[in-house]
């Protein structure tokens, strides 16, 4: 017991951590890990958001160098499919896979982690919103976290408490802590009570002459990525928590009109959907399910190959593990399961 606190002190510490995972991986333990995983036919499918080169606190990415580091790493210890084989393929064909996905369709994609990816042919799945059309270039999100980069927590505060809304703030000297903190709020509302709120701060920003730069991919930049390389997928329409959404047309509109707008503006067909936020409810999971292949519902699980053939249902299931880590050996121990052990 005594060991098993120190090694979860030690893990807890910063550097120290990053070293104990280098250490771990150059014992063998995660390609133990990663025996016993293929054993029991559970195989990864890792989800990134932003690659950038820069620091940023409120909304932090991955460094395009650890990025390729984690990328030769996986490429060293699978076989990286395309997404669509995972219900094109027989389970037993991918014992060894593992599956690379990005959520939201920011331009860094194209700047930083397309190149990666290109350089060593390795597939990939943007799961994009239809930005040219309904969002205009920036996720709801993006806004919450202009709000947190550019306005004081006196000026941040008084904003919400005008509009009624309480906010239990963690940290307020922290900007990824304020950022999660109002986005995990606003999560709890339906769209139409949180679009209003929305709306109001980017009008805010304009009576401030603070714009927005648009941080999402156009159709038109879409259209340059290589398709053998990169399937596109549907991400919604705006970007909801469906979790707190009840009006089934609503809830169909995010689920068809993305898929049907990201068709025809790309001119290929989308399979896949990712619910925003890991967050459903049964209306809109079966949406899912009357339109597209397999969608994607949780996250930081391996996905059951076993459950495949058996469970239809599953395939409407499937887990993602979302990629955040400062090391990429500790990212290999993350998909092998190794953080779910230490939390239990």
């Amino acid at each position: 017991m005594i060991a098993i606190i120190l090694l979860y002190l030690f893990y807890r510490m910063g550097s120290l951590r990053n070293n104990l995972f280098k250490v771990l991986y150059k014992c063998g333990i995660g390609d133990y890990l990663l025996f016993l995983n293929r054993k029991k036919q559970r195989i990864p499918v890792l989800v990134f958001h932003k690659i950038i080169p820069e620091y940023d606190e409120v909304w932090p990415g991955i460094h395009p160098k650890l990025f390729e580091k984690i990328i030769t790493l996986l490429n060293k210890h699978y076989t990286i499919l395309p997404l669509t084989d995972l219900y094109a393929k027989q389970p037993e064909e991918l014992i060894n896979a593992c599956f690379v996905t990005f959520d939201d369709g920011y331009k860094d994609f194209l700047d930083y982690a397309y190149p990666i990816l290109k350089k060593s042919n390795i597939p990939s799945t943007l799961f994009v919103l239809p930005t040219d059309i309904i969002n205009k270039g920036h996720i709801w999100t993006s806004t919450i976290v202009f709000f947190v980069k550019h306005y004081s927590f006196n000026e941040i505060n008084a904003f919400f408490k005008e509009k009624s809304i309480i906010i239990t703030y963690s940290n307020i000297y922290s900007g990824f802590k304020l950022n999660l903190d109002i986005t995990i709020r606003l999560c709890d509302m339906a769209h139409s009570e949180r679009s209003v709120i929305i709306e109001e701060l980017q009008s805010k920003f304009v009576t401030d002459n603070r714009i927005i730069e648009h941080e999402l991919l156009s159709f038109d930049e879409l259209k340059k990525l290589d398709k053998a390389l990169v399937t596109t997928a549907s991400h919604s329409l705006t970007h909801p928590s469906f979790k707190k959404e009840t009006d089934p047309l609503f809830i169909e509109k995010e689920l068809r009109d993305s898929k049907d707008i990201i068709e025809r503006e790309l001119q290929t067909r989308v399979e896949i959907f990712a619910f925003p936020f890991a967050k459903w409810n049964d209306v809109s999971l079966a949406y899912a399910q009357r339109l597209y292949k397999i969608s994607f519902t949780r996250i930081n699980d391996l996905v059951n190959l076993k459950k495949i053939n058996r469970e239809k249902e599953y395939m409407y299931n499937l887990p993602r593990f979302n990629i955040h880590h400062d090391t990429a050996e500790e990212v290999f121990f993350l998909i092998n399961g190794f953080h779910n052990k230490l939390y239990k």
